[in-house]
């Protein structure tokens, strides 16, 4: 399996019988994936079907031509932070290609998802990416990164491209992301943050100059490249459990290092674990956090009750025992709080089920 894709919500759009069938041959490999959540495949009607569904999907892909595609997708696209993966393959299967949002909407990762169970050639023209690069867009999406300045990322990833030194600077809490051989080949590391990233955080700690004057304590991450600056603020991940009755701390501490070895996400990028009140007595979920360092949320049974939310997936028992369509799914979901969205849907890891869910904002 290809890490690190977390493309939800994915349509493939068919012209001819053969699309179709490799349409399904594609659907029927990743039904099984816990990062897909939704897989829909339709066919012919193009342009309507674009009009329809461009905004609801993470991942467009098209099985035809890439000129009907092109045409056809030119008027819905507004920007790099806002539109779907698209990616284009002929029905033969022989070639896919990452024709938009190659890295903030994961494109690129998912072209080479599609090339792995289909025995394609992927096509990614990205620079950053065929320099051996990883653009700071790549590294935004990676680790889950937002960024409110777009603007600033072409002229950075260019600096990469021409093999310009480029800095970066990440707060302790961070420190894991330079361990990734792409980031150390990428960046070089810088040891203190500037104003324009102190004065972006939300934290509510302050740390002192020298000089005396108060800065917010910073949790950003800064890309900079001379006078371009872009600050990178850590969307909140949450990791929702549930699990059968005396279930162990190792138990429950193998299960969530599995669903994040599946996503590509170290442990010391998670800000929170959450579980539904029938769980808050469970040692083996209290030990866990305790041993990660990390608050474990309760979420009142109320609050799953009044809950609703497209990305869940509602289990009969737990709705006969607790009177909710669930557990993790939904706990990971509130945790993360409004506009979040599962990037693991519930799995199950030896009697612990685990899903992911991350915040649309920091």
């Amino acid at each position: 399996m290809i890490k690190n894709v977390t493309l939800m919500k994915i349509a493939i759009l068919t012209l001819t019988k053969n699309g179709q069938s490799l349409a399904l041959k594609i659907s029927k490999k990743l039904e099984n994936d816990p990062t897909v959540i939704k897989m829909d495949i339709f066919h012919k009607n193009v342009r309507k079907t674009l009009n329809d569904i461009f905004s609801g999907y993470d991942c467009i892909l098209g099985i035809m031509a890439t000129g009907i595609m092109v045409r056809n997708v030119c008027s819905l696209i507004k920007s790099k932070t806002e539109d779907p993966a698209v990616l284009v393959m002929d029905e033969k299967g022989k070639h896919v290609i990452s024709l938009l949002s190659g890295h903030l909407g994961g494109g690129n990762e998912f072209t080479l998802k599609i090339a792995q169970i289909t025995g394609a050639d992927p096509v990614i023209t990205s620079a950053t990416d065929v320099n051996g690069k990883m653009g700071v867009d790549s590294m935004a999406r990676k680790y889950h990164l937002f960024t409110d300045d777009p603007g600033k990322i072409m002229p950075i990833n260019l600096a990469l491209v021409n093999d310009d030194v480029v800095e970066l600077y990440l707060p302790s809490s961070l420190q894991f992301i330079y361990t990734d051989d792409l980031v150390r080949r990428s960046y070089t590391r810088s040891s203190s943050p500037s104003k324009l990233s102190l004065t972006k955080t939300k934290d509510l700690e302050e740390l002192v100059s020298p000089d005396n004057e108060k800065f917010p304590l910073p949790n950003n991450v800064e890309v900079s490249h001379g006078r371009n600056k872009l600050v990178l603020r850590p969307k909140k991940l949450v990791v929702g459990l549930g699990s059968r009755k005396g279930v162990t701390a190792e138990s429950v501490l193998g299960a969530v290092k599995q669903a994040l070895n599946i996503l590509d996400i170290p442990l010391e990028r998670i800000d929170l674990l959450a579980t539904a009140e029938p769980k808050k007595n469970e040692n083996g979920m209290v030990e866990t956090a305790r041993e990660l360092g990390l608050p474990l949320r309760i979420i009142p049974l109320i609050d799953l009750k009044d809950f609703n939310h497209s990305d869940i997936s509602e289990s009969s028992m737990v709705r006969e025992v607790f009177g909710v369509a669930g557990v993790c799914e939904p706990a990971a979901l509130i945790g993360a709080g409004r506009g979040s969205k599962l990037i693991l849907r519930k799995t199950v890891f030896n009697k612990v089920t685990v899903a992911v869910a991350v915040s649309k904002n920091p």
